[in-house]
């Protein structure tokens, strides 16, 4: 398995176990062995991946998207 894709999975481990509250296995995927800069560029890039689908899927540019979330702050976020 390549560093990027470990780094992949540990990314998407972090993503579940924060969705469910669990601390422990999000601390545990995060302190692999992997560099916390790389694992916060993946989150980044899959986040930025997640985001542009969703307005396509939605019929939305991606960049109106980007500026409604912008406008919306944390508090409109999912």
């Amino acid at each position: 398995m390549s560093e990027t894709s470990a780094m992949f999975d540990a990314v998407l481990e972090m993503a579940a176990a924060a969705k469910r509250g669990n601390v422990m296995r999000w601390t545990e995927a995060k302190t692999t062995q992997h560099q916390a800069e790389g694992l916060a560029f993946m989150n980044s890039v899959l986040l930025g991946v997640l985001i542009e689908n969703d307005a396509v899927r939605r019929g939305v540019h991606p960049a109106d998207a980007w500026a409604q979330l912008r406008a919306g702050g944390l508090a409109d976020f999912g």
